[in-house]
């Protein structure tokens, strides 16, 4: 009787996958992409070629980075909403340090907290804009490369089409408001409902850097999103 395939096993129940996950967690918090960490996990723990199946996940990495981080918080996924989910994923930020000549604020997360709160300012009651301030950099923590396509993919159905197209877009209204967008983009940039809103994020985004801001926390940032979800239902 021959011995099963390990990667026939369920993510939780393969060891050399969990073991791999564990080994790029602690890459993340020092300060790698999950992308990075994941590849260089795998040669340390494998040395040779790893099966893909064996291959953790951006999630897996970033739950492990997370436990790291906040042990309680890193079962958030499975014991509470979407939003306690959202928040865990934003919580891996603080692992993710920033150049301090463009970015004297800190940490990723420090720059979310701030986005949040500048567009708190301007747009309170707007909880799928304010979502989209809140997660908009998540996807920095899994692959800088591309950090918005790794964002998307990492939020899923979390969050609403409205919040995808603003995270989406954060780019091209950062181009616009720098004044070297092409024509045609402009066009269909100006044209969109949510061009006002694409724009007032892509300022926060650029504003959201200041060193020693009184930023809300974390937890406040989801209680007020909580809140606006809990209203628009009641309304």
């Amino acid at each position: 009787m021959t011995e099963p395939d390990p990667t026939a096993l369920p993510p939780a129940d393969n060891p050399v996958r969990r073991r791999i996950a564990r080994e790029a967690g602690r890459g993340v918090v020092r300060g790698s992409d999950a992308r990075r960490a994941t590849f260089r996990a795998a040669r340390r723990v494998a040395r040779d070629w790893v099966p893909e199946d064996q291959i953790p996940a951006a999630s897996e990495v970033g739950e492990e980075a997370l436990r790291r981080i906040d042990p309680a918080a890193s079962l958030a996924h499975l014991t509470g909403d979407r939003f306690d989910a959202l928040a865990a994923m934003v919580a891996v930020l603080a692992t993710v340090k920033q150049n301090p000549e463009w970015h004297p604020e800190g940490d990723c997360l420090e720059h979310s907290l701030q986005v949040f709160d500048l567009v708190r300012q301007e747009q309170p009651y707007d909880e799928e804009l304010l979502t989209a301030a809140l997660v908009h950099d998540v996807g920095r923590a899994i692959d800088r490369r591309d950090s918005v396509a790794a964002t998307l993919a990492a939020v899923g159905d979390l969050v609403t089409p409205r919040t995808r197209w603003l995270i989406e877009s954060l780019p091209v209204a950062r181009a616009y408001s720098e004044k070297i967008l092409g024509h045609r983009a402009r066009r269909r940039l100006e044209a969109h409902p949510d061009f006002l809103d694409a724009l007032l994020l892509a300022e926060a985004d650029r504003r959201g850097r200041v060193k020693g801001y009184d930023t809300p926390s974390l937890d406040d940032a989801v209680a007020v999103l909580r809140d606006l979800d809990a209203n628009d239902d009641q309304a």
